[in-house]
């Protein structure tokens, strides 16, 4: 019966995510790796995007919608890793485009982004807040 319970709701997750030659629009997209995109998602926390390790950006960014709660890779036909990587660790992206794979292990889907614009993440300091 757990067996079926299981393949039940891992059906209906599938069936819940965007297929292949969807339209996506992401506004304010955290930009993190893939490891604690995924950590993120499972758990809950998105803390865990923020405080992701430089470490992992070399193994893959990948841009993580909370709104949503997917995450999704970016192929490099119009983003540059280098636009990606001013993000990592606090900047956002937004960006609009079409799903052109979904990796069936880890729900992530690939995105060619047809409009984009990156938020960098902010200098050490800049915010000084109220005095």
């Amino acid at each position: 019966m757990k067996i079926l319970v299981a393949l039940a709701s891992t059906l209906l997750a599938t069936l819940a995510a965007a297929a292949p030659g969807d339209e996506v629009e992401v506004t304010a997209g955290v930009v993190t790796g893939l490891r604690c995109a995924l950590e993120a998602r499972d758990k809950g926390d998105l803390k865990l995007l923020t405080s992701c390790p430089p470490v992992e950006a070399i193994k893959g960014l990948v841009v993580f919608d909370v709104a949503e709660k997917r995450i999704y890779g970016i192929s490099s036909k119009k983003v540059r890793r280098s636009e990606l990587e001013s993000a990592y660790g606090g900047g956002s992206i937004d960006f609009t485009g079409v799903e052109v794979k979904v990796d069936p292990k880890t729900e992530v889907a690939t995105v060619d982004v047809k409009e984009y614009s990156v938020a960098k993440r902010p200098k050490p300091g800049a915010f000084k807040g109220c005095l």
